[in-house]
């Protein structure tokens, strides 16, 4: 039996004031009783309401190594002029904080019951800035102009049963976050505004578990064996129907007009078990391990970059890390529509989407050997682990370098192009650049998250078209029938560094292009911008393929659950047959700028390499048990079967350098559902790749038994790119146009300078016989390509 007890807050004018004695200024002045309305009758009630609030700049402060001498620096990430307005707050509505504040009990102990209702309102942010802690110069750029809009009463509540924290009793936490919008806006030109929106962001969040603070793991929120996380679904339009997911990403352009057009929309809801959050410092010890050390921009004979290891790390001695680890529930756990569910499809109104539920492990069955029989009367018993996510080690540091360093994949470096004279990949191709500065330029000042050992140990057994909730027409709407195919994209051991800074575009000289599509003839074509504000960028990731276990895989899998009657009894039980790209070694390494020009979002990377080898299989997956046992009576596929060859029809080992520039363009607005027809929501990329004769660009195709290989090797020459992808009521589309030579150029000719055949022996590549060379020298390229699940058997 919890018990409430009264508790009194002399005054909240006074909290107010020392919570405030730090770098947010408010220059409004406010008496005491415009500040707070308190009622101590039943514990404490504070409201703190305003019109308008005026703040000179937040900021966070973090240390990094100097990049021009030893020893640290403080720099900062700033907001500057912050307002916060009504905007369209109906004046029904109170912009504000409304708090309460009690203590509870249970027994002999006592915990905190602390409910906050926020009311946002606008906040604009003119600029945001990276800069030295002793103030910011000309040379630190913008990102950009920042807004945050939600008319929502938001709610952060918190209730403990024994302390404020604990690491046995259990609390409760809800973050409701609703119809959040956030908006980054760039300037074109003086007259032009751009806006990349997130709109209806939602994090409507309840969990029950134990928080606590521990001196080594920092700020600890764990479910523990007993407890929960739920991401519950939101009402979007207030008809009183929750229609958009607990987590949810809605991608969008604004024009200077304010016309709205959609991008991506990325959702996750229901519950997960056994789930961690963790918040806590990092030092230098471990800061210098996750970007290596500053290398005062020098270089060697070569032009390689001079990394020298030193005590002056890059990620300086402070910062922030956090990890999230969690449990997906599934069928098995019949919680209806409350277990997990993924969803991905196109943003903003009149839509089509995809949501992926029974999310499982990649592995049917454990313990599954090579020769397991089959057995009438008993079935082997599913695979009890659940699917999840460990984001790993995620950090977060300012930092002034220009090149930082991505963890060394030894899978990547030991594969070969044909044989071991020609490696796949070398340690310098994981050396990142986050600007290409000369050494007596100075850096920008970056913003950098770092992931390492990431693992989605998860793939969805259940697929199912959906449609946003302003769809009514009964023609329009996907079905509602439970399917029986799905799709994996488990990730395994991803590594990834992402650096984020301001800058305004220098045009051809820095690298900085705007794509255009020709509305009438489709003709793509690249111009250099310069003035308009853009956001400078750099990025590496890297996964591997498969564990040594076979547990876990980075893959690209389309799953057939259709029935499978080979069990005891005549039991109907799914498939789990798969085809696509498996056991995925990629590398991909770029760095450059992104605006939103044209209110497109335009993506410039002077020096991009993607490197990968993969296996194209189709078969069983991991323990699963066959449709029909084998002549020996063996009846499973191993549980490590993404181990061996068996299932493989090709090898692709694939290295393609250059510089790219593309856009993605999104789809058009409708203005009612009438509009919705196959083909039109998509979301467009388009662009232009030009291959650079330095990076010996290579596809080459391996037999998966003898080795041998057929290699279109030193390919050079540029290609312009078309492509859709489409998300239809009942089918996916993937549309693939190429122009090779746009241009029609002589030095733009598309050309395989050495079509290679290595032989193989015994396992062991031998040197390559030279077939010849092929050149294109211009013409298109098309291919469309409609996926249509089904469930039942082909109609012919």
């Amino acid at each position: 039996m919890q018990k409430q007890k009264n508790i009194f807050l002399l005054s909240i004018l006074s909290s107010s004031i020392l919570m405030s004695m730090h770098s947010a200024h408010a220059l409004q002045v406010m008496t005491d009783s415009d500040l707070r309305a308190v009622n101590a009758q039943d514990g404490v009630h504070a409201e703190v309401s305003y019109d308008a609030l005026h703040i000179d700049q937040i900021y966070w402060e973090d240390k990094a190594g100097n990049s021009t001498g030893t020893g640290q620096q403080d720099l900062r990430a700033t907001l500057n002029d912050v307002n916060i307005t009504r905007g369209t707050l109906p004046t029904s509505q109170n912009l504000g904080v409304i708090t309460e504040l009690k203590t509870t009990s249970s027994g002999s102990k006592v915990g905190v019951d602390l409910n906050a209702k926020v009311t946002l309102g606008t906040i604009e942010v003119a600029n945001t800035k990276f800069c030295k802690a002793s103030g910011c110069v000309a040379t630190d750029k913008t990102l950009g102009k920042l807004t945050l809009q939600s008319n929502d009463q938001n709610i952060i509540h918190l209730t403990t049963t024994d302390g404020l924290f604990s690491t046995t009793a259990q609390g409760t936490l809800e973050l409701g976050f609703k119809n959040l919008n956030i908006g980054l806006t760039q300037k074109q030109d003086a007259s032009t505004l751009n806006t990349l929106l997130m709109q209806n962001f939602n994090f409507n969040f309840k969990g029950l578990g134990q928080i606590y603070v521990d001196n080594k793991k920092g700020l600890i929120l764990e479910t523990g064996s007993s407890g929960y996380a739920d991401f519950s679904r939101v009402d979007s339009d207030g008809d009183g129907n929750v229609d958009r997911p607990g987590l949810n990403l809605e991608f969008m352009l604004k024009d200077n007009a304010g016309v709205e057009k959609g991008l991506i929309r990325a959702g996750a809801n229901g519950r997960m078990l056994n789930g961690s959050l963790q918040f806590r410092g990092v030092d230098d010890t471990e800061a210098a391990i996750v970007l290596g050390f500053a290398n005062r921009r020098g270089t060697d004979v070569s032009g390689n970059p001079n990394i020298v290891a030193t005590t002056n790390s890059i990620a300086g001695k402070t910062g922030m890390a956090f990890r999230l680890t969690g449990d997906f529930t599934n069928d098995q756990d019949n919680l209806g529509d409350n277990a997990t569910t993924l969803e991905l499809g196109g943003a903003g109104s009149y839509a089509y989407g995809l949501r992926f539920a029974n999310i499982t492990p990649l592995v049917t069955r454990k313990g599954i050997g090579a020769a397991v029989t089959n057995n009438t009367t008993t079935d082997a018993a599913l695979n009890p682990d659940r699917a999840g996510l460990d984001t790993g080690n995620v950090y977060f540091n300012l930092v002034d370098a220009r090149q930082i360093a991505l963890p060394v994949s030894s899978r990547l470096t030991s594969e070969y192009l044909g044989n071991s004279a020609n490696p796949l990949s070398t340690s310098a191709d994981f050396i990142q650049t986050i600007a290409k500065t000369d050494q007596n330029q100075i850096n920008p000042y970056s913003f950098v998250t770092s992931v390492r050992n990431m693992n989605f140990a998860a793939l969805s057994r259940r697929g199912q078209f959906i449609a946003t909730p302003d769809v009514t027409d009964a023609s329009k709407l996907p079905s509602s029938t439970a399917t029986k195919w799905g799709l994996g994209l488990p990730i395994y051991n991803l590594n990834a560094n992402f650096a984020l800074y301001g800058k305004t575009s220098g045009g051809a000289a820095a690298g900085d292009y705007l794509v255009t599509k020709n509305a009438s003839t489709g003709a793509i074509t690249v111009t250099p911008i310069s003035g308009s504000e853009r956001l400078g960028f750099s990025l590496a990731m890297s996964t591997e393929g498969v564990s040594s276990d076979g547990l876990q895989s980075t893959s690209i899998i389309l799953i057939d659950g259709g029935d499978n009657t080979n069990y005891s009894g005549g039991a109907s039980k799914p498939t789990d047959y798969y085809i696509g790209l498996r056991n995925i070694d990629m590398l991909l390494n770029g760095y450059g700028s992104i605006g939103f020009e044209n209110s497109q979002f335009n993506v410039s990377l002077p020096k991009l390499l993607m490197v990968m080898s993969a296996q194209l299989a189709a078969g069983y997956l991991p323990g699963a048990k066959y449709k029909t046992c084998a002549t020996n009576n063996v009846c499973y596929a191993p549980s490590n079967n993404f181990t061996l060859p068996n299932d493989i029809l090709a090898g692709l080992k694939i290295r393609l350098g250059g510089s790219m520039n593309l856009a993605l363009i999104p789809r058009i607005a409708l203005a009612n559902q009438s509009g919705l027809v196959d083909g039109v929501n998509r979301l467009n990329i388009v662009g232009i790749f030009k291959l650079d004769p330095e990076q010996h660009s290579s596809i080459q195709v391996m037999d998966p038994v003898d080795k041998s290989a057929l290699g279109l090797d030193n390919m050079v020459g540029t290609l312009a790119f078309d492509n859709n992808l489409i998300v239809n009521k009942d089918s996916v589309g993937f549309n693939f146009g190429f122009n090779f030579n746009p241009e029609k150029s002589l030095s733009d000719v598309f050309r395989v300078k050495d079509v290679n055949f290595y032989p193989a022996k015994d396992g062991v590549v031998g040197d390559a016989r030279r077939l010849g060379e092929m050149a294109i020298t211009g013409g298109r390229l098309n291919s469309n390509m409609t996926i249509k699940p089904r469930d039942g058997n082909f109609v012919f």
